[in-house]
């Protein structure tokens, strides 16, 4: 029973990495705000508000003194299809969420050459909310296991959630008519919560028998984080601008969560046991380069690159339950209180590319481009069901115009191309049995696509 189980916590798993935000490179935001997010993210060399808090701290010491509040609509569309075992398909539940951000900036320590700032900011985050779906037909089984008795449906349902903010008080200083340097303290809040079961699910030895597969961790549970941002600018002539950009690990405390009798059972040798699980979650490092070339005063074109450490953070995720709650040698006892949960995220690199035309003395204008491979591929597809993080390609827009000598406002539009993967060999061999309908390729399919409008406001002091 272990080996056959073993598989289903990698997916299960992956529901901690859904959530309420995002748009996005896995689940990050390819830019934070509406500037950023209409310049596709290349903002790395070309900071234009506050938001570049965190894209790159030094930016802070070149938008001038300023505050930007940022709302936007975000609306994903995903998908897990069961058509290939003659199940159904299902969309995700809600596809309107909020995601807003605040930031502020002004001189400091009584220093023209020296500011500080921050601001509370929504980086990251999706969700599905999944609906009990048809997985496999009960008819199917019986064909499969001829004289048992007649077999149950199998079915799918879940649910899956995380928010992640981050406040970064920054300090910036030009240290010459070229040089800017930066540094911000990140200060984290990530909300979890995740549920996921499969009902009737086939195992046994002999004629298929049936029984429920569950992760429910319950209520949501909250952590605080922290971490930090450095970042540069230079000058390089009047034209060209290059910036850089790294931040750390942002760490937190282990997600706890209280589970009923059950409520984690039959999966990676889950007894079943009540009390307090723990899942140690954290966000990856990440570093940026960009180049912005100015040739006149009207056209600014930025190109970034970004890296991704995903595969630190969420190569693997530690579960951690009362004593002798996880099976681990089959001999259908618990002997360990930890499980690792492999769901096979790789590192991204991120290309972005942004353009900004200075229409009038107050109207600009933005477009952008941005893409990174999906942190997953068709291989991991039974590992992220209730995740399908899986959008590569974005295209944005976006403007803004200043109303007089402080006020302004703007809008910008994003759309992430539909992307979707078909299980191929990602079934784990445990599972790969006679007696299992399970061959090595699930042919389970996952979807997402993503549009989003935002508005933004900015005062200038």
């Amino acid at each position: 029973m272990k080996r056959i189980v073993a598989g289903l916590g990698a997916f299960v798993c992956a529901a901690g990495l859904a959530g309420n935000a995002g748009a996005t490179n896995g689940y990050q935001l390819i830019g934070t705000g509406g500037m950023q997010k209409s310049m596709g993210g290349a903002v790395t060399a070309a900071p234009m508000d506050t938001m570049t808090a965190i894209s790159n701290p030094a930016g802070m010491a070149r938008v001038g003194n300023r505050a930007d509040f940022s709302m936007e609509a975000f609306m994903p569309k995903r998908s897990v299809d069961f058509s290939a075992w003659g199940g159904a398909r299902e969309e995700g539940g809600s596809e309107l969420y909020g995601v807003p951000s605040v930031g502020w900036v002004a001189n400091a320590f009584g220093r023209d050459d020296v500011v500080f700032g921050g601001g509370m900011f929504a980086t990251s985050g999706l969700g599905v909310d999944y609906g009990e779906v048809l997985l496999m037909p009960g008819a199917a089984l019986d064909g499969m296991s001829p004289g048992s008795a007649p077999h149950e449906d199998v079915t799918f349902d879940g649910h899956s959630a995380i928010e992640f903010w981050k406040m970064a008080p920054t300090v910036a200083w030009n240290v010459d008519e070229r040089l800017s340097v930066g540094a911000a303290l990140n200060v984290d809040y990530q909300s979890l919560t995740i549920r996921q079961k499969f009902g009737n699910m086939p195992f046994g030895t002999g004629p298929l028998s049936q029984m429920d597969v569950n992760f429910d961790l319950g209520r949501p549970t909250s952590q605080l984080g922290y971490g930090a941002s450095v970042g540069t600018l230079y000058d390089l002539t009047g034209m060209v601008t290059l910036g850089a950009s790294y931040t750390t690990k942002q760490r937190f405390g282990d997600a706890q969560f209280r589970v009923g009798s059950g409520d984690v059972a039959v999966y990676n040798g889950a007894m079943g046991l009540p009390g307090k699980y723990k899942m140690d979650m954290d966000y990856p490092q990440q570093a940026a380069v960009g180049i912005a070339v100015q040739p006149n005063d009207r056209l600014l074109v930025d190109l970034d690159v970004k890296w991704i450490d995903w595969s630190a953070t969420h190569g693997s995720v530690t579960l951690t339950g009362p004593a002798n709650s996880f099976d681990t040698n089959g001999d259908a006892v618990g002997d360990s209180n930890t499980t690792q949960l492999p769901f096979g995220w790789k590192d991204q690199t991120v290309y972005a590319l942004g353009v900004q035309w200075t229409a009038t003395d107050t109207l600009t204008l933005r477009a952008g481009y941005n893409y990174a491979k999906a942190p997953i591929d068709q291989a991991d597809v039974m590992n992220n069901l209730v995740f399908p993080a899986l959008v590569e390609r974005h295209v944005t827009v976006g403007f803004d115009q200043q109303l007089g000598d402080h006020w302004g406002v703007g809008a910008t539009f994003m759309k992430a191309y539909n992307k979707r993967f078909t299980g191929s060999g990602d079934v784990p061999v445990g599972f790969q049995t006679p007696n299992t309908p399970f061959t090595a390729d699930s042919n389970f399919r996952i979807s997402l696509a993503e549009t989003s409008v935002g508005l933004l406001l900015y005062y200038l002091m």
